[in-house]
């Protein structure tokens, strides 16, 4: 059945916006381990006024928590005939009851116990929330009916709550934030950690600092430290900056060196980041010459957390890179040793 959404084009309401079969690696077995995600439909965020997400146009008011669990079943049928990891957003937040209501996610974690009815077991569950919707009743929910490894994902953004508050918009407190991380914890979750490498308003060298800076201050409440490269997405306030030319996304190589840096100091924590849009304007990009063979790198790494993928990259244009951290540094001062 077509219905149309808020931007009047025709989708599915019984569909996801996207699933699909990758890896990812596992600490606990220290390998990459077969993954399915799935972007479940909804009637999206609440908030809907970070200045660089334009996630929530793919929501629809007309979505019932029947076609949520539809949107499920039909996912769950290419799930991987092994042990998965099973990662299930909604581009907004999962423990939102607008969303997802507790009778829905009851039956989510019921559905989730043998997938299709497969001898096959999730190894691990990710889901999405912003830290208001954190409640121990809400993780209870997902975490005693199945057996996996839960794990609940947090866009925190920056520890920094002037750009975080100013800059993006998020709404939030870093103390927030470490408030439900720690109820997360104490209710045998872990957390994972989205940070964002070069807000709106931020310069290079800045957000480079700022990344590293709040990933060593957000590793005692995480399990996963994944490094979100900006990059301009549609119908946002970031796309019109984009258009006049006041902003840039970041460079490949400031996503190399934060990688490292975070890496080396926190080797017990598991730190990825998806490129999305590499290599083109609206994506974290170098010269275009060298994005593919960075990008690819950084997925390897993701796989593997080995520093050593990331050595030896190299291209003309890291000299102009380096050129503008120096800049920058004059301009701006800096806090990198």
């Amino acid at each position: 059945m077509d219905m149309t959404d808020v931007n009047s084009t025709k989708i599915k309401i019984n569909r996801p916006v996207a699933s699909w079969l990758d890896y990812e690696f596992l600490m606990e077995e220290q390998k990459p381990v077969r993954s399915l995600t799935v972007i479940l439909r909804t009637a999206g965020c609440q908030w809907r006024r970070c200045r660089m997400c334009g996630y929530w146009h793919e929501s629809s008011a007309h979505i019932t928590q029947a076609d949520i669990l539809a949107q499920l079943d039909y996912s769950l049928r290419a799930s991987p005939k092994e042990d998965f990891i099973l990662k299930l957003y909604t581009s907004g937040s999962f423990l939102d009851e607008r969303e997802i209501s507790a009778t829905t996610r009851r039956h989510i974690a019921r559905m989730l116990e043998q997938p299709q009815g497969k001898d096959i077991k999730i190894k691990k569950l990710v889901i999405e929330t912003r830290p208001e919707y954190v409640s121990a009743a809400k993780i209870d929910d997902l975490l005693h009916i199945g057996h996996w490894h839960l794990e609940v994902a947090m866009g925190l953004e920056t520890a920094d709550d002037f750009i975080r508050l100013h800059y993006i918009d998020k709404g939030f407190s870093f103390a927030d934030f470490k408030n439900a991380a720690r109820l997360i914890a104490d209710c045998g979750a872990t957390v994972k950690t989205y940070l964002l490498l070069k807000p709106p308003f931020v310069s290079e060298r800045s957000a480079l600092e700022d990344v590293i800076k709040s990933a060593e201050l957000v590793a005692p409440f995480s399990g996963v430290i994944s490094l979100n490269l900006c990059n301009v997405q549609r119908y946002t306030p970031l796309e019109e900056l984009w258009k006049r030319g006041y902003y840039r996304p970041p460079w490949l190589w400031s996503a190399v060196e934060a990688i490292r840096a975070i890496k080396q100091k926190k080797k017990h924590i598991v730190v990825m980041s998806d490129p999305v849009g590499a290599g083109h304007l609206r994506g974290p990009h170098n010269c275009g010459y060298c994005d593919t063979a960075v990008k690819e790198a950084i997925k390897e790494f993701n796989l593997t957390q080995d520093l050593n993928i990331l050595e030896g990259l190299n291209c003309d244009c890291k000299d102009k890179w380096h050129t503008l951290m120096r800049c920058d540094e004059f301009l701006f001062g800096s806090t990198i040793e």
